[in-house]
């Protein structure tokens, strides 16, 4: 599915609640791990000292992954972006830092069994005398179970955004292990992104340059029954491997500014 025939569809935009800083306010407590977890992941991508994240080492090591994701940020808007997707007996959470980007422009949307979160980056050159600008765009399928009438999102002052879903009532309970009903209907998922850069002394386009990736890191899930074949550590692999369906997308525009 294309983005735009995802945004086509039925959305709602949501109500982005402002809180204090993330690891001060208890409303954010059930997302702290995970975040750790998340700023862990870059931490073993880029940096080699060995660092490891808890609660005595965790301001430590967020000053590193922000000095990684100011170095790497212009390269690549999601590489070095710290997230994490949890889905928990049919619940759903997502914890990112979206620090780089401007609030004003970040908007989180319901489309049908989908979050979308939209944002944008603009950064100035040295000078002062250009304006670069990428807008921000992911998009995360929820569970079957997740209520999508009830999803929450709260966005810190030092800029980690969560969104959670609840499981919806009247789902039947969770079954207890051999008896497992659901399972993932393919583990593939589909990146892409685009950049579009320019440079010139008006606002007319010089260049275009599209990039385009496949991975197979997320699962979209279904309530058919597991293989018989299927058992407990093939589970624990698929959950230890369960992902977000992401789609990203952003454009660069660099245009001259007026003296």
């Amino acid at each position: 599915m294309s983005i735009l025939s995802s945004m086509t569809s039925s959305s709602k935009t949501l109500s982005v609640v402002q809180r204090e800083s993330f690891f001060d306010d208890s409303f954010f407590k059930d997302s702290w791990e995970d975040f750790d977890k998340a700023v862990q992941s870059i931490l073993d991508k880029f940096d080699d000292t060995g660092l490891k994240v808890d609660t005595g080492s965790r301001s430590k090591c967020r000053d590193v992954y922000s000095r990684i994701r100011s170095s790497k940020i212009d390269e690549d808007l999601y590489a070095s972006q710290a997230l994490q997707i949890t889905e928990k007996d049919g619940k759903f959470q997502a914890v990112m830092d979206v620090k780089d980007f401007n609030p004003s422009d970040l908007q989180v949307k319901v489309v049908d069994d989908r979050v979308v979160v939209e944002g944008k980056y603009e950064k100035k050159s040295e000078d002062g005398s250009s304006m670069s600008s990428k807008s921000f765009y992911k998009e995360f399928t929820m569970p079957p179970s997740a209520d999508i009438d009830h999803v929450a999102t709260a966005l810190s002052k030092d800029g980690v955004l969560t969104v959670k879903a609840p499981k919806r009532e009247g789902d039947a309970a969770a079954k207890p292990a051999g008896a497992l009903t659901s399972s993932s209907s393919a583990s593939s998922s589909s990146f892409s992104s685009s950049s579009h850069q320019s440079s010139s002394s008006s606002t007319s386009m010089s260049s275009t340059k599209k990039v385009s990736m496949s991975s197979s890191s997320s699962s979209s899930f279904s309530s058919s029954a597991l293989s018989s074949n299927m058992g407990m550590d093939s589970l624990e692999d698929m959950t230890k491997d369960m992902k977000d369906r992401l789609v990203f997308s952003h454009e660069n525009v660099n245009l001259k500014l007026p003296q």
